[in-house]
């Protein structure tokens, strides 16, 4: 399907678009690629809707942005362990992030991006958030700019502690590592400068300081970061795509669908070293 035929419209005033004319089962040709590509650095996330795709099907389209990631704990499924399987049962009480955050900031190369297909949703609610960490950097004042330039945070994942509800985890006993991540990100495709943090339990402090001296600054970085004119909110339904920049966004799943089952396949794409 040719490019002309793709009609994008954004969904609010700080991020996000879906994009309609687009039939994901179909082979993709470079030139709509490269305008749904395009769109995704414009928009930070985008979204299809009414997709009836294999798993084979979203791993083709995955692959248009570079090699698959897998992801450290969790398999894939049987056949395609590119895709990775994320249900919550009608009795889960917690979600799968339910935080504020970005995907894989604990490994030293974060993902690039998020790929997550609806495959059977609530009647209500099950929403994603989204935030946009460009603008939470460029509205910050030029003084805290100045003060964060060159700060690094420290970022762990324990499996100890997290509580990974209906999936099977491997090595759940694996000690925690640490890995440093620039506070301030360069986005490797666009040159702007972002936001780059996640919540508390994977974003642990500022490098060379105490948990006590970090939190203020990064507390009110979290806060200001996820101020509502900053993000956007997806309404899912069956057949529903969505690709995120993780280098530039921050997402959360609402958590206010208890006594429903959702179930969603998840690919991420290889990330490179931040800076």
């Amino acid at each position: 399907m040719g490019s002309n035929s793709l009609e994008i419209n954004p969904i609010a005033g700080a991020l996000g678009a879906e994009i309609h004319g687009l039939d994901l089962a179909d082979p993709l040709d470079d030139v709509t690629f490269q305008q749904i590509h395009q769109a995704l650095l414009d928009y930070s996330v985008v979204f299809f809707r009414d997709q009836k795709i294999t798993p084979e099907q979203q791993l083709a389209f995955a692959k248009h942005w570079g090699d698959i990631h897998f992801h450290p704990h969790i398999p894939g499924l049987e056949g395609t362990p590119e895709v990775f399987e994320i249900v919550k049962k009608e009795d889960d009480i917690h979600t799968l992030g339910g935080e504020w955050h970005t995907d894989q900031m604990f490994t030293p190369t974060p993902v690039r991006a998020t790929m997550l297909y609806a495959k059977q949703v609530p009647p209500q609610g099950g929403d994603t958030l989204f935030a946009n960490a460009y603008l939470a950097y460029e509205t910050l004042s030029d003084g805290m700019k100045n003060m964060l330039a060159g700060l690094r945070t420290v970022n762990t994942y324990n499996m100890k502690k997290k509580r990974a509800a209906a999936m099977k985890v491997n090595d759940i006993n694996e000690e925690a590592s640490e890995v440093e991540h620039p506070l301030i990100r360069t986005h490797s495709e666009t040159g702007r400068k972002a936001l780059y943090l996640s919540y508390k339990g994977i974003t642990t402090r500022i490098a060379g300081m105490t948990d006590a001296e970090s939190e203020p600054i990064l507390g009110y970085l979290r806060q200001h970061m996820t101020r509502p004119e900053f993000t956007c909110r997806f309404q899912w339904q069956e057949g529903s795509l969505g690709v995120w920049d993780n280098r530039c966004v921050q997402h959360l799943a609402v958590n206010d669908y208890n006594g429903y089952r959702r179930v969603m396949h998840r690919i991420t794409i290889n990330g490179e070293a931040t800076s």
